[in-house]
């Protein structure tokens, strides 16, 4: 399209020291520099670019990640996309990395073929071996032949759509019901299991087992708003109570029944008469006074007959018989206790089992299974009853030997403990249903867990066929592309060979004949001599170690690609390649790039992002168009880069601007911006500059004998004497702010540009 530009977005968060950076870049190719100063985080872009291309597993090591080291300091986590729109508007790239302190990543399948070179390629590549290159180089790149393939392709193209369209409409499909049944439940998105919902899981997930769920979803969505209805500070379930026999008890009243008690000489019709009110006549008793000799119920006079009765009765209650029959009625009341005691438990079970099943039924629908166990009370009762029964018997006749047997105290001792089992079991549940209430939340996460379970399920039985569908389409374009690619197979290039080859041609551009490379073990030739293992580290100079990484770099570009086509992925990211280089190997490295796709020969185009902080590399850069796109990265900004900041007076101009205008902190290199900025002033308006013109210019333009005068002509010849009291921060604003001042009265343009960069 006529006038259309690509579109490259680039975004960083929280990235070593770029906290925040959005720029959309508008070019006409993808030939992009950036000019930066040290410190504003290019290499950390190069590095992230480089990550991309990780083919090894990364490890935690002592709980770091080898890319917390990109994390801005003092952030646990940072964000790095990139993104490119080409002229026809059509996304060519699109790509994000998330990192967190701590965490392994998960890198990016990137559309493009990224290729790095900075420190951390040279490090790892090349200074680890010394500087001599790994000849150990296997594979081959596949080459094309002219053959008529339309029919196939169309074929291929065919299978490659049904299925495309096919996978997109699960998708939809699945999603969708995601969101209109599961999403919106509260904090649901937060579960772990929630993930098992993303369409890709989905889809691999008809290889798998499906989940054991016993209830529909329907079911699973009335449960959790069951859940949800729970009242704050519901009453926990009381405990039921148990029976406890005394067995020491009916062990004494087995001995005692067993016993034969001698009865009392009185007369029988008046024993019996006594024993039906023994109690009356004990009270009666107790309450008689002696000296007055008055009934203590009517209050009449005792007379003689009734005197001899009461001595009667006197006898009896303190014969043996007597005692004997208490004790055993005593033991009755106990034992009727029991009964009592019994019944109520019953009575308090039917209630726990009332309030379990309301708590179970409206609250709680993990218990809805568990049902409390009845109590049945009457074979417990009936023992006990008939143990009643002997001790009535023995009241009856205390002289006569009553056996209550050890079977029948071993048989309700046996029943008891069943009866208690039952109640500890139901106990037992309420222990545990109580602890569900108490600890809804968990209830409430289970439920959750079990919704996102069971539509997992559903979305697995609702689209298995067209899945399946899918996956045999995909089959069937594999094989296929098998065939073409078989078909397209005439000649294989070995890997090896060309990068042999690359890497001689890049050297001859920097040596001509004095460095090239033995293409067998692939160590470096000195005029004519193959240079020893170990022996290049020591050889080369700086400048020339960074040639030769940079030829290998552009030699490893074949170990990139596995046919052809690949060639067409490639995406350059070369950052500040000319470290220790002599200038004029500066201006042929610039050449190496140019004339990239023709060392590269299937290269058809060219994709490079540069970074420097060079001025003169961006200078030769942009003015001989081998990029397209010129930037600046300053203080975490990226914007428009100006082809006269590679003028070094304009950089030197916004750093004492920034100083006095700014707020910016005075450095080491303040007086050499002073001292250059003056140079130039008094060049471009004397031409001849020598230290008295300098003098000159700065007297003539910064009048009167002020601090600042004598301060600037000083620094602007780079002197300094011990004796002089330090310059303070405050000496170099007023330094900076005079000098700021003058160019605004004489070249206002320039002061406003200053404006225009560091705003």
């Amino acid at each position: 399209m006529a006038g259309e530009k690509i579109k490259t977005n680039i975004q960083c968060q929280n990235i070593a020291p770029i906290e925040n950076l959005t720029r959309l870049i508008s070019s006409n190719s993808l030939k992009i520099g950036v000019f930066a100063n040290n410190g504003s985080g290019k290499t950390f872009i190069s590095r992230l670019f480089r990550l991309t291309e990780n083919t090894n597993e990364l490890h935690l090591e002592n709980e770091i990640s080898p890319t917390d080291k990109l994390i801005t300091i003092g952030k646990s986590n940072s964000n790095f996309s990139f993104s490119i729109i080409d002229k026809k508007r059509i996304t060519q790239e699109d790509f994000k990395i998330e990192l967190k302190k701590g965490v392994i990543p998960n890198l990016p399948k990137t559309k493009y073929t990224y290729h790095t070179f900075n420190q951390d390629y040279v490090e790892e590549n090349i200074s680890a071996l010394s500087y001599e290159k790994d000849s150990e180089i296997e594979g081959f790149i596949l080459g094309k032949i002219n053959i008529d393939l339309k029919e196939d392709e169309e074929k291929l193209s065919k299978i490659e759509k049904e299925g495309s369209e096919l996978n997109e409409q699960i998708k939809i499909e699945t999603e969708k019901y995601v969101d209109e049944k599961v999403s919106n439940i509260q904090n649901i998105k937060r579960l772990g299991d929630y993930k098992i919902l993303e369409f890709q899981n989905i889809f691999n997930g008809i290889q798998k087992d499906k989940y054991d769920i016993s209830k529909t979803f329907d079911e699973l969505i009335e449960d959790y708003n069951k859940i949800k209805s729970v009242p704050e500070n519901l009453d926990d379930i009381k405990q039921i109570e148990k029976i406890n026999l005394d067995f020491k008890l009916l062990n004494e009243i087995k001995e005692n029944c067993l016993k034969e008690y001698s009865l009392s000489e009185l007369a029988t019709d008046f024993k019996d008469k006594i024993k039906d009110k023994q109690l009356f006549v004990e009270t009666g008793i107790t309450l008689l006074d002696s000296e007055k000799k008055d009934c203590p119920f009517c209050e009449q006079s005792l007379e003689k007959d009734a005197l001899n009765l009461i001595d009667k009765y006197t006898t009896y209650l303190n014969d043996i018989e007597a005692n004997t029959i208490k004790l055993f009625k005593e033991y009755v009341s106990s034992l009727e206790k029991y009964i009592i005691t019994l019944t109520n438990i019953e009575i308090q079970n039917t209630k726990r089992i009332n309030e379990f099943n309301k708590y179970k039924t409206k609250y709680i629908p993990s218990s809805e299974e568990i049902e409390l166990n009845s109590l049945d009370i009457e074979y417990l009762r009936r023992q006990i009853e008939l143990i009643i029964e002997s001790v009535q018997d023995k009241i009856k006749n205390i002289n006569k030997s009553i056996d209550l047997t050890d079977e029948q105290l071993q048989s309700l001792e046996k029943s008891e403990t069943l009866f208690n089992g039952v109640i500890s079991s139901n106990n037992e549940e309420i222990e545990a249903i109580n602890n569900k209430k108490d600890k809804i939340g968990e209830e409430n996460k289970s439920t959750r867990k079990e919704i996102v379970k069971c539509a997992y399920n559903h979305l697995i039985d609702e689209h298995k066929n067209n899945i399946e569908s899918v996956i045999k389409l995909r089959a069937q374009w594999k094989t296929l592309n098998d065939e073409i690619r078989k078909k397209r197979e005439q000649q294989k290039v070995s890997k090896k060979e060309k990068v042999a080859s690359t890497i001689k041609t890049v050297l001859n551009y920097f040596f001509a004949k004095k460095y090239t490379l033995d293409e067998e073990n692939f160590r470096l030739i000195f005029d004519k001599n193959t240079l020893e293992k170990d022996q290049a580290k020591n050889i080369l100079s700086e400048g020339e170690k960074n040639i030769v990484a940079f030829a290998y770099f552009i030699g490893d570009t074949h170990l990139k690609v596995e046919n052809e086509d690949d060639y067409q992925k490639l995406f350059f990211v070369i950052d500040d390649p000319i470290s220790s280089m002599d200038f004029s190997h500066v201006y042929t490295l610039c050449g190496v790039i140019r004339d990239i796709s023709k060392i590269i020969d299937k290269l058809k185009r060219e994709r490079f992002l540069i970074l420097t902080h060079n001025n003169d590399f961006m200078r030769v850069l942009a003015s001989n168009n081998i990029i397209d796109k010129k930037l600046l990265l300053k203080k975490g900004e990226l914007i428009d880069f100006n082809n006269n900041l590679t003028v070094p007076y304009i950089n030197h101009l916004m750093d004492i601007y920034d100083i006095c205008r700014k707020n910016g902190i005075p450095t080491h290199t303040t007086a050499n911006s002073i001292r250059h900025i003056i140079e130039t002033l008094t060049k471009f308006e004397k031409i001849d500059v020598t230290g008295e013109s300098i003098a000159e210019y700065i007297k003539e333009n910064i009048k009167d004998d002020t601090k600042s005068y004598t301060l600037i002509n000083d620094l602007s010849h780079g002197g300094w004497r011990t004796e002089q009291a330090p310059i303070t921060d405050e000496d170099y604003i007023e330094i900076c702010e005079t000098i700021v001042k003058h160019i605004e009265i004489k070249y206002i343009g320039q002061v406003e540009y200053c404006k225009k960069i560091c705003k």
